[in-house]
């Protein structure tokens, strides 16, 4: 079939979902290289070849031809353009690129869907629905269930039974429709088990750019869109992407004044604040919007941002605090301030410095030892502590002994049990790592390592008598006989 002179953006052969007002549109450029990718695959040797003979191997030549070319623009729109990603993937939909990534996208869409306390979806995943619903439509649809099974699965299981009887309701096509029922798996009603699959499925995924969010406009969007916005702001940031196309958005939420006395507003600024570059604008834009709201509620929603997000693994560092600490009103001296000045201290000193210990111990005595305040610090040098531990190589084990004296230091300010036993797993993570490099138990660096780990991991209470001699132990060789 031949689409010179003739664009398909005009005439799909389906019907589209009206665009999301809070997505962007396609620009022209990604249009005008899809429709050149169309022609290409409409007017090859490796089509032509598999419509004579419909057979898999040949569409799967006609896959490996063809499906890097929308996987190149894929990618670039994801890095750069995200908030486009929805109206891309509709674009891919029409039938003239022959169901081509349709199995990559819809296992997105099915990723990107909110999932709840239940193992389900919060909402219902549309743009789910409408890939799925292409894809039966499909004239290729004999060889693309081939790969779909699994992502149809696990679809299936996180949606409601009304929502997959709205579906199946949509399919005519009575092989289609078996296949699809034969899909509802019974063993995926049991939470456990769909959380199983779930977190091995996305594994699967992890090296994909596949995230899009949509801002809101109003309160009621908020609440409904800000752990899809979070998600997204975060992945963008642990993976380095830039978030240029999306700025103006940002700056347009944090200006909303509706917004401001919203702990999902907060939640986001707090983000923004820490990691993402609005620009001298931006920022000082951002700068007093956080400074207008800070107050008792806002500083313990903050402490509690701090606490998850530690906990949650999200890596701050230097750049990220000192960046948060300069958009604070000085003069204002209150809990925040007072955690961020001792963060500079930290961070200009460093941790094991007699400034930083004892600054540490001012600020933990102002507060009871199980205060939020005290946990952010304590889980904030843990932070710093592993950033350290699991970067030192095998030879380096004496930086350990030594930065080990000033993880008992800490120890002894904090008197907290949960702080104590983190050190510990940190600790005996190296040591092991260090036993399995130096097997020579006649060496002067297993002795060294035997020697600290004897006397400092009982005074520190991370080992006991018994635990000593149970790692140290010389494993036996069984003689084999002749």
């Amino acid at each position: 079939m031949s689409l010179k002179g003739f664009n398909f953006f005009r005439a799909l052969s389906f019907k589209q979902s009206k665009p999301n007002k809070m997505q962007q549109e396609l620009e022209l450029d990604y249009k005008e290289r899809l429709q050149a990718v169309a022609e290409v695959i409409q007017s090859s040797d490796e089509l032509a070849a598999y419509l004579e003979e419909e057979t898999p191997e040949l569409y799967k030549v006609l896959q490996e031809a063809y499906e890097p070319l929308v996987s190149e623009i894929y990618e670039e729109v994801a890095t750069d353009h995200p908030l486009q990603i929805l109206a891309l993937e509709t674009v891919l939909l029409n039938p003239f690129f022959e169901g081509l990534f349709l199995p990559r996208i819809l296992g997105y869409s099915v990723l990107r869907g909110e999932i709840n306390d239940l193992v389900k979806y919060s909402r219902p995943q549309e743009h789910f629905k409408e890939v799925l619903v292409a894809i039966a439509n499909s004239t290729n649809f004999d060889v693309i269930k081939q790969r779909i099974g699994q992502t149809v699965q696990l679809g299936f299981s996180l949606s409601s039974d009304i929502w997959l009887a709205s579906l199946l309701d949509r399919i005519e096509n009575k092989k289609v429709k078996s296949f699809l029922q034969s899909m509802i798996i019974d063993r995926f009603r049991d939470p456990k088990e769909r959380l199983t699959f779930f977190q091995r499925y996305k594994k699967q995924f992890s090296h994909y750019n596949y995230l899009t969010c949509s801002f809101p406009n109003s309160i009621g969007e908020l609440k409904v869109e800000e752990e899809t916005l979070r998600t997204f702001l975060l992945n963008r940031i642990s993976n380095n992407l830039p978030h240029h196309n999306y700025i103006p958005a940002l700056l347009e939420l944090i200006n909303r004044k509706e917004f401001f006395r919203e702990a999902e507003f907060l939640e986001v600024i707090s983000i923004v604040g820490n990691f993402i570059d609005l620009g001298n604008e931006g920022n000082e834009q951002l700068a007093k919007v956080i400074n207008q709201n800070r107050s008792n509620v806002f500083n313990g929603m903050y402490f509690a941002f701090l606490r998850k997000s530690h906990k949650d693994g999200i890596v701050f560092g230097p750049k990220a605090e000192m960046k948060f600490y300069q958009m604070l009103d000085k003069s204002v001296t209150d809990d925040l301030l007072k955690y961020y000045r001792l963060l500079e201290t930290i961070h200009s000193k460093g941790f094991v410095h007699e400034d930083s210990l004892d600054a540490v111990s001012a600020f933990y005595g102002q507060y009871e030892g199980m205060s939020i305040n005290n946990e952010c610090i304590r889980l904030n040098l843990l932070q710093q502590f592993r950033n350290v531990v699991e970067n030192l190589t095998e030879p380096e084990y004496h930086s350990y002994i030594e930065i080990s004296r000033t993880f008992a230091m800490y120890m002894n300010i904090f008197d907290n049990s949960s702080f104590n036993n983190e050190l510990k797993v940190m600790g005996m993570v190296y040591v092991r790592k260090l036993l399995e490099f130096y097997q020579d138990k006649r060496s002067k660096e297993y002795q060294d390592v035997k020697k600290f780990v004897c006397s400092a991991f009982v005074e520190y209470e991370f080992l006991t008598e018994k635990e000593l001699t149970e790692l140290f132990k010389v494993k036996r060789k069984i003689k084999v006989e002749e």
